[in-house]
Formats: C-alpha cells, structure tokens, sequence
C-alpha cells in the first residue's frame, strides 16, 4: 500500500499517523519523498525515527538488536538522515518514549518548506514559459480544450503545494516559539499596551512568545511595548495574563492597527 503525505520527517505528527496505522496492521517499509510504502503484517510494531548522522547510518542498519530498521530518508539541510525503525516486542511497544530534538526537527522543516516553495517556483517559471508559445500552439477547438485542462490541472499541482507549504509553516511556528530559535524569520510587530502597571515586565522571562521593545510608559500608570512575534493575540494575553495585576488591563493591537481609544503616551 501507498500513501501520499507531506509532513515534516521525524515529527511527532508524522510518528502519531505511522504509528495509528501500524495497530492496524501497516508497517512502514520504505519512503520515497512524500510518498510512504507499507507492507501488511499479522503482528502489531511500534514506529520510531531519530536523526543520525550520515556517517554513523551504515553502522545502524548493520546492528542485530530489538529495533528493525524500516526505512531512512536523507536530508541535506542539515546533513543528516531519519532512520525509521520498529519492533513487535511488547515491552518496547509499552514503552514511554520522549520526542525528538526540536531544534532538528526545525532545521528539517525548514529545509522541506524550502524545497516546497522552489518547487512551485519552477512550476511557476515553466507556466510562464508555456503561455508564450500559446498563441502558436492554439490552431482549432480540441487544443483549446486541452490547454484549459493543462491550466486547470497546474492550478491544482500549485494549491497542493501551496497548502503543503502552508501546513509546514503553522509547524514551523510551533518549533520556533519552542525552540525561541527566531534567525531569519519574519515576524510582525504586535503593539501591547498594559494598564495599570507599576513596573516594567520581565521581558527576558517572556523570550518565548518574540522579541520585546519598551516604548514608553503613560501618566496612568500604563506600559506600551512592541513585540516581534509569531503568535496571535489571544496567545499573547495567555502569556501576560499570570505576570500582570488581576486589574490590569492588556490591549493587543496588530501593526496594521492603532493605539486603543483613549490612550495616551
């Protein structure tokens, strides 16, 4: 059996639905890109990836041990690969096993978002391309026909890169706050505003949620800050909420926005 998914590899999302489908008896027997081969089997494993270095994977695969190796997939951004391996032994199956490194899987996801937006930019380039010798192309009706099909299908090929992309994003996010690993990212400037306050915040304590700025305070006893983040606004009062008075008041406002009514600097 054959599936298509884009998820980023060695990722808790990608183990859960390996794993989800090993109880039903598919075992993970090879990766092809995006592509995931499996084999049915009567006995019920249990799916496990880590990074290794290329250098050390020859010597992994040669071991005789509990675990079988299923599949490995090379990655170039960071050299490394992701050994998928397995077993039928109930106590590995019981067993609890923590994730993997986070700032791994961020590299990794980082590179397959890379890929993915090259891709559709080739495809892009190549449309562009096609649409230039259209006009010598198109000489009755049935051609005509065949090229809105052409269109229609490239369209789909670029939305399911584009969504794939999108979905590799929203992960992305998620690793760079837990990570706090913010270089090269962009990240829109949030304003917060908090009132009454009677001193500074702790900002190195809240490096987690994006990079603060202090702007000012008012007469009201009220601090305004800029935040470069990644998070949204709800998240960015769930964060403030235990650090800041009960009475105190926390206005989130988006670059896009402005000041809330009645403030004063």
């Amino acid at each position: 059996m054959w599936r298509f998914r884009f998820l980023i590899k060695g990722s808790e999302q990608e183990l859960k639905w390996l794993n989800k489908l090993a109880k039903r008896g598919w075992c993970l027997a090879g990766i092809h890109g995006n592509w995931y081969r499996f084999k049915h089997v009567r006995t019920t494993f249990r799916i496990f990836s880590e990074y290794v270095p290329s250098e050390l994977v020859t010597e992994i695969t040669k071991a005789n041990r509990i675990f079988q190796v299923l599949a490995t997939v090379q990655v170039k951004k960071p050299d490394i690969q992701v050994v998928y391996t397995g077993s039928d032994q109930p106590e590995v199956i019981q067993a609890q096993v923590s994730p993997g490194d986070p700032k791994m899987r961020l590299d990794v996801a980082l590179g397959m978002r890379d890929k993915t937006l090259n891709t559709m930019n080739v495809f892009i380039f190549l449309g562009v391309g096609f649409l230039g010798v259209l006009p010598f192309l198109l000489q009755n009706d049935n051609q005509l026909v065949l090229f809105q099909l052409y269109i229609l299908f490239a369209l789909c090929i670029l939305l399911c890169f584009w969504l794939s992309a999108k979905n590799l994003q929203k992960q992305i996010v998620i690793l760079r706050r837990e990570t706090r690993d913010y270089d090269g990212a962009w990240m829109p400037t949030m304003h917060v505003y908090i009132e009454p306050l009677t001193a500074e915040l702790d900002t190195e304590a809240l490096k987690s949620v994006g990079r603060w700025r202090l702007v000012g305070h008012t007469r009201k006893n009220g601090y305004s800050y800029e935040l470069q983040t990644l998070a949204s606004e709800s998240e960015i009062k769930q964060v403030l909420r235990p650090v800041v008075p009960s009475e105190a008041t926390v206005y989130v406002v988006s670059w896009l926005g402005l000041a809330p009514i009645g403030w004063f600097i």
